[in-house]
């Protein structure tokens, strides 16, 4: 089924370029944790916010004052520090080294760029912070704007691990393992294919908006890309047939799109029970684009460890251990 009306959408955390007036889509925004119980699902407000991850950027000019700003959002995906954002929010960090790929490395993002840095917080604590893995800027964004179809043939997500003593132990979400291989690349000469998503799924996306309170949004995620590289959180009703909505009971009053404010992208989509399905990277016309875990996991990590090779990550409920891709095992 081939949708040719998807909407352009919008990086939601681009530094400078969306400071104000955040976009919204339909949905609804929780707001405090008595709210989100009333949700019924598997994991509480403070799991999700003790999981999630702040990314800020300010100058390194020591004489500015007031020049710091929220940039994005991130989740945490392993004890010792390991997390996941869009790679639009770190592209500063990024700057000299866009050209190229980076697995397994090291990039201080307190001292890449000549005039900013970065800083993370987590449970009321800073970190710095450093890029592991990352593509090349021309495989992971276009723009600022783009379409749906253009933003699940990038990869918009990279890496990421606060720098901490040995001893820190972070909450984390434990990743839902895969069996079935995303298809990384297009062919080159049609469009991704989307379908409707069935049953639709109902999900949260956690993060940081421009205020300092962590957010929790719902709404349901209604379109599916062929090859599960993406999911779409589109406002618009696609199960118009009478028995579908029978069959799934979906009501005619539903609400469709998931409100993403200015700054969260970068932080999960989490279904009821839990389950991390992707890193929101983007939203417009009320619209919410989301890359898929597997699309994460396939890209940066692999099941045979190389030298030298991180602590794998384990993976539930399988519980495989994944290890970060090094340059000779991509």
């Amino acid at each position: 089924m081939r949708f040719h009306s998807l909407p352009k959408i919008v990086s939601a955390g681009a530094l400078a370029l969306l400071l104000v007036n955040p976009l919204q889509a339909l949905g609804s925004s929780l707001t405090d944790a008595k709210e989100f119980l009333a949700e019924g699902a598997d994991f509480s407000w403070e799991d999700a916010r003790a999981r999630s991850i702040k990314i800020l950027v300010q100058s390194r000019d020591p004489t500015a004052h007031g020049a710091r700003s929220s940039i994005g959002s991130g989740f945490l995906i392993s004890p010792d520090g390991l997390f996941v954002t869009a790679y639009h929010v770190m592209k500063y960090c990024l700057g000299n080294n866009q050209a190229s790929a980076g697995f397994s490395v090291a990039l201080d993002c307190s001292k890449e760029h000549p005039k900013i840095e970065y800083r993370a917080e987590n449970n009321g604590q800073e970190y710095e912070i450093e890029i592991v893995s990352y593509l090349r800027l021309a495989d992971s964004i276009k723009g600022d704007v783009q379409t749906l179809e253009e933003t699940v043939g990038l990869k918009d997500f990279v890496i990421a691990r606060l720098k901490a003593t040995t001893a820190a132990q972070f909450a984390y979400w434990p990743l839902n393992d895969f069996t079935k291989p995303v298809r990384s690349e297009t062919d080159g000469k049609s469009l991704p294919e989307f379908k409707p998503l069935l049953p639709p799924k109902k999900v949260f996306v956690a993060g940081y908006a421009a205020g300092p309170d962590f957010a929790l949004t719902q709404g349901f995620l209604n379109l599916v890309e062929e090859k599960r590289r993406a999911y779409l959180a589109w406002n618009r009703d696609i199960y118009d047939n009478p028995e579908i909505r029978q069959a799934y009971g979906i009501s005619a009053g539903t609400r469709w799109g998931i409100p993403i404010a200015n700054f969260m992208s970068g932080g999960p989509v989490i279904d009821a029970a839990g389950n991390v399905l992707g890193v929101v990277v983007n939203q417009g016309a009320g619209s919410a684009g989301i890359l898929s875990t597997e699309n994460v996991l396939e890209t940066f990590f692999s099941p045979t460890p190389t030298p030298g090779a991180p602590p794998a990550v384990i993976l539930h409920p399988t519980r495989t251990p994944l290890y970060l891709k090094a340059a000779g095992n991509l």
